[in-house]
Protein backbone atom coordinates (compact mmCIF):
# COMPACT_ATOMS: atom_id res chain seq x y z
CA UNK A 1 0.00 0.00 0.00
CA UNK A 2 1.34 3.42 -0.91
CA UNK A 3 1.52 6.33 1.47
CA UNK A 4 -1.19 8.97 0.79
CA UNK A 5 -0.03 12.13 -0.91
CA UNK A 6 0.70 14.91 1.57
CA UNK A 7 0.34 18.40 0.16
CA UNK A 8 2.01 21.37 1.82
CA UNK A 9 -0.29 23.81 3.63
CA UNK A 10 1.00 26.55 1.36
CA UNK A 11 1.53 29.01 4.21
CA UNK A 12 4.95 29.62 2.67
CA UNK A 13 6.63 28.82 -0.61
CA UNK A 14 7.76 25.22 -1.13
CA UNK A 15 11.46 24.49 -0.77
CA UNK A 16 13.57 23.44 -3.75
CA UNK A 17 13.08 19.70 -3.10
CA UNK A 18 9.29 20.12 -3.02
CA UNK A 19 9.36 22.13 -6.26
CA UNK A 20 11.37 19.38 -7.95
CA UNK A 21 8.82 16.77 -6.76
CA UNK A 22 5.87 18.89 -7.94
CA UNK A 23 7.58 19.38 -11.31
CA UNK A 24 8.04 15.63 -11.67
CA UNK A 25 4.35 15.04 -10.87
CA UNK A 26 3.33 17.64 -13.46
CA UNK A 27 5.51 16.00 -16.10
CA UNK A 28 4.17 12.52 -15.26
CA UNK A 29 0.59 13.84 -15.52
CA UNK A 30 1.30 15.43 -18.90
CA UNK A 31 0.78 18.95 -17.53
CA UNK A 32 3.03 21.90 -18.29
CA UNK A 33 2.14 24.20 -15.38
CA UNK A 34 0.49 24.55 -11.99
CA UNK A 35 -0.66 27.75 -10.33
CA UNK A 36 -1.58 27.98 -6.65
CA UNK A 37 -2.67 30.84 -4.41
CA UNK A 38 -3.77 31.12 -0.80
CA UNK A 39 -5.88 33.49 1.30
CA UNK A 40 -2.79 35.46 2.36
CA UNK A 41 -2.11 36.44 -1.28
CA UNK A 42 0.83 34.13 -1.89
CA UNK A 43 0.96 32.95 -5.51
CA UNK A 44 3.09 30.18 -6.97
CA UNK A 45 3.35 29.16 -10.61
CA UNK A 46 5.47 26.20 -11.65
CA UNK A 47 6.08 25.59 -15.35
CA UNK A 48 7.94 22.59 -16.71
CA UNK A 49 9.56 22.39 -20.09
CA UNK A 50 8.44 19.59 -22.34
CA UNK A 51 9.60 18.25 -25.68
CA UNK A 52 8.95 20.36 -28.77
CA UNK A 53 6.55 19.42 -31.54
CA UNK A 54 8.43 17.28 -34.11
CA UNK A 55 9.82 19.15 -37.11
CA UNK A 56 8.52 18.62 -40.62
CA UNK A 57 4.83 19.39 -40.09
CA UNK A 58 4.04 15.92 -38.83
CA UNK A 59 0.50 15.30 -37.64
CA UNK A 60 1.93 13.56 -34.58
CA UNK A 61 3.09 15.50 -31.53
CA UNK A 62 4.57 14.70 -28.16
CA UNK A 63 1.89 13.53 -25.73
CA UNK A 64 3.50 15.55 -22.92
CA UNK A 65 2.82 18.85 -24.68
CA UNK A 66 -0.68 18.87 -26.20
CA UNK A 67 -1.50 22.45 -25.21
CA UNK A 68 -0.37 23.75 -28.58
CA UNK A 69 -0.08 21.98 -31.88
CA UNK A 70 1.71 24.18 -34.40
CA UNK A 71 -0.09 23.94 -37.69
CA UNK A 72 1.29 25.23 -41.00
CA UNK A 73 1.75 29.04 -41.03
CA UNK A 74 -1.24 29.66 -43.30
CA UNK A 75 -3.65 28.16 -40.76
CA UNK A 76 -2.07 29.59 -37.61
CA UNK A 77 -1.79 27.79 -34.30
CA UNK A 78 -4.35 25.39 -32.87
CA UNK A 79 -4.69 25.52 -29.09
CA UNK A 80 -5.61 22.10 -27.74
CA UNK A 81 -6.68 20.76 -24.36
CA UNK A 82 -3.77 20.05 -22.01
CA UNK A 83 -6.03 17.71 -20.02
CA UNK A 84 -9.67 16.61 -20.08
CA UNK A 85 -12.70 18.29 -18.54
CA UNK A 86 -15.70 20.47 -19.20
CA UNK A 87 -14.79 23.53 -21.26
CA UNK A 88 -15.41 27.00 -19.88
CA UNK A 89 -15.00 29.74 -22.49
CA UNK A 90 -16.32 32.42 -20.11
CA UNK A 91 -15.05 33.45 -16.69
CA UNK A 92 -17.23 31.86 -14.01
CA UNK A 93 -16.90 35.08 -11.98
CA UNK A 94 -17.33 37.90 -14.54
CA UNK A 95 -19.16 35.87 -17.24
CA UNK A 96 -16.91 37.55 -19.85
CA UNK A 97 -15.42 35.47 -22.66
CA UNK A 98 -11.75 34.64 -22.16
CA UNK A 99 -10.88 34.86 -25.85
CA UNK A 100 -13.75 35.69 -28.23
CA UNK A 101 -13.23 35.49 -31.99
CA UNK A 102 -11.33 38.55 -33.17
CA UNK A 103 -9.69 39.26 -29.82
CA UNK A 104 -5.94 39.62 -29.46
CA UNK A 105 -4.17 37.32 -26.99
CA UNK A 106 -0.62 37.25 -25.66
CA UNK A 107 1.59 34.28 -24.96
CA UNK A 108 0.52 32.70 -21.67
CA UNK A 109 -2.92 34.35 -21.62
CA UNK A 110 -5.78 32.17 -20.41
CA UNK A 111 -8.05 31.43 -23.39
CA UNK A 112 -10.30 28.86 -21.65
CA UNK A 113 -10.60 26.74 -18.52
CA UNK A 114 -11.13 23.01 -18.14
CA UNK A 115 -13.13 21.91 -15.10
CA UNK A 116 -13.50 18.43 -13.70
CA UNK A 117 -15.03 17.74 -10.28
CA UNK A 118 -14.31 21.24 -8.98
CA UNK A 119 -10.69 21.29 -10.17
CA UNK A 120 -9.94 23.88 -12.84
CA UNK A 121 -6.98 23.99 -15.21
CA UNK A 122 -6.20 26.94 -17.45
CA UNK A 123 -5.76 26.57 -21.19
CA UNK A 124 -3.19 29.15 -22.30
CA UNK A 125 -2.01 30.62 -25.59
CA UNK A 126 1.51 29.63 -26.60
CA UNK A 127 1.92 32.54 -29.00
CA UNK A 128 0.70 36.05 -29.53
CA UNK A 129 -2.17 36.11 -31.99
CA UNK A 130 -5.74 36.90 -32.89
CA UNK A 131 -8.46 34.34 -32.16
CA UNK A 132 -9.61 33.16 -35.59
CA UNK A 133 -12.09 30.45 -34.61
CA UNK A 134 -13.45 28.72 -31.52
CA UNK A 135 -13.68 25.02 -32.34
CA UNK A 136 -15.34 23.68 -29.18
CA UNK A 137 -18.53 24.57 -27.33
CA UNK A 138 -19.05 25.94 -23.82
CA UNK A 139 -19.70 23.13 -21.32
CA UNK A 140 -18.61 20.41 -23.74
CA UNK A 141 -16.61 17.52 -22.28
CA UNK A 142 -13.21 17.96 -23.91
CA UNK A 143 -10.70 15.16 -24.33
CA UNK A 144 -6.95 15.35 -23.90
CA UNK A 145 -5.41 17.04 -26.97
CA UNK A 146 -8.77 18.07 -28.51
CA UNK A 147 -8.59 21.36 -30.48
CA UNK A 148 -10.26 24.29 -28.69
CA UNK A 149 -9.45 27.33 -30.83
CA UNK A 150 -7.16 28.64 -33.54
CA UNK A 151 -4.92 31.69 -33.46
CA UNK A 152 -3.66 33.69 -36.41
CA UNK A 153 -0.22 35.28 -35.92
CA UNK A 154 -0.48 38.92 -34.89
Amino acid sequence: MTKPLSLPTFDSLPNSEEIVQISQWLNEAGLSSLELSNAQGTHLRICVETAETPAGGSEQYNALEPSVLNAPAETGVTVTAPYFGHLLLHSPVTKEAFAPVGSSVCTGAIVAILEIEGVTLPVTASDNGIVADVLAKEGELIGYGQPILTLQPA
